[in-house]
């Protein structure tokens, strides 16, 4: 947990400095929620939101406290097991509607064993509509939130998880002052985190 609020602490000031358009959300500090994996509610109050142009990880409301976790939704039928939501990827989201929807497809986090995966939107339907399904795809970045967060947002595996979310291709795009287009690669590598 040091780690990771000494980064966040670095990433606000060259933000503040350099402006490069990223969100970093207030702290803010959360009720202990038992039935949470461990670093959950400790990784989420350091920051509200971590969004660039490629994702947006924002403190989901269902770990607000244990009342609100108590009063979410949840899917027995889902296929990955009812994960939680703890971002998601925003790829070619035009940036208007950034404000209207969190993005597209999620990163979710195993409420069973606390690892942060990814699910192909078009796997999950399979699955879905498909129960006799007995595995379903998924790439895993971290076996618990606070790695994840260490080392695949703000870290140097920042790249594994633009492959692995959104497509190896999109690793090495470039806006036409030669700049990496993703403005969270921008502020990781004026950061020396990246």
């Amino acid at each position: 947990m040091e780690s990771l609020r000494a980064k966040l602490d670095l990433v606000r000031r060259v933000e503040d400095e350099h402006g490069f358009g990223v969100e970093i959300g207030a702290p803010g500090a959360l009720e202990p929620i038992p039935e949470l994996p461990d670093g959950v509610t400790e990784v989420f109050g350091l920051f509200s939101r971590l969004a660039g142009d490629y994702f947006n990880f924002v403190r989901p409301p269902e770990i607000a406290g244990p009342d609100a976790w108590r009063a979410r939704r949840t899917d027995e039928d889902c296929p990955l097991g009812d994960p939680l939501a703890i971002g998601y990827e925003r790829y070619g989201l035009p940036p208007d509607l950034r404000g209207d929807i969190p993005g597209g497809a999620p990163i979710n986090l195993d409420l069973q064993n606390g690892s942060v995966y990814y699910c192909d939107p078009d796997e999950y339907i399979h699955a879905y509509k498909h129960v006799e399904v007995e595995t379903i795809q998924t790439e895993e970045f971290a076996p618990g939130i606070v790695e994840f967060f260490d080392t695949f947002v703000l870290g140097p595996r920042y790249p594994e998880l633009v492959a692995g979310a959104i497509g190896p291709n999109v690793v090495g795009e470039r806006d036409r002052k030669g700049r990496p287009r993703d403005s969270w690669t921008r502020l990781l590598r004026a950061a020396g985190l990246l």
